[in-house]
């Protein structure tokens, strides 16, 4: 394991395990996603590990580092990148997907689709 990260509880992780599908998923990535410290908690506790009708986020148990600096680091296989896209964006700026690049593509598309619903320029007295 690489110098300043350990591996985090994993019976804490709220991504315990995937759930497994009759269907394998055509193809499969490799998975980085670095979170910042705040998400500890959130990543420790059980959330859905599929969603419904696209199967599962992951096809094997992802590993959730934490790093010397206090950031998390989690590494996975995924055959669903439009649902792992999904899940990354409810972290918000909390959370940076480092590969693959198609993962990185998908959610910043969805970042920008987002901010055009909200121009800058609005009067935020709410």
């Amino acid at each position: 394991m690489p110098e300043g990260i350990s591996q985090a509880n994993p019976e804490a992780s709220s991504i315990k395990g995937s759930i497994k599908s009759d269907r394998a998923p055509r193809e499969t990535w490799a998975v980085h996603v670095r979170f910042a410290p705040s998400e500890g908690r959130r990543l420790r506790r059980p959330e859905p590990t599929s969603c419904p009708g696209e199967g599962p986020l992951w096809t094997e148990r992802p590993i959730l580092m934490e790093r010397a600096d206090g950031t998390y680091e989690l590494i996975g296989t995924s055959g669903n990148l439009d649902g792992l896209a999904r899940w990354v964006l409810s972290f918000g700026t909390s959370a940076e997907v480092r590969g693959p690049d198609r993962l990185q593509r998908r959610v910043a598309a969805q970042a920008r689709r987002i901010g055009r619903k909200y121009p800058e320029d609005r009067d935020c007295k709410n």
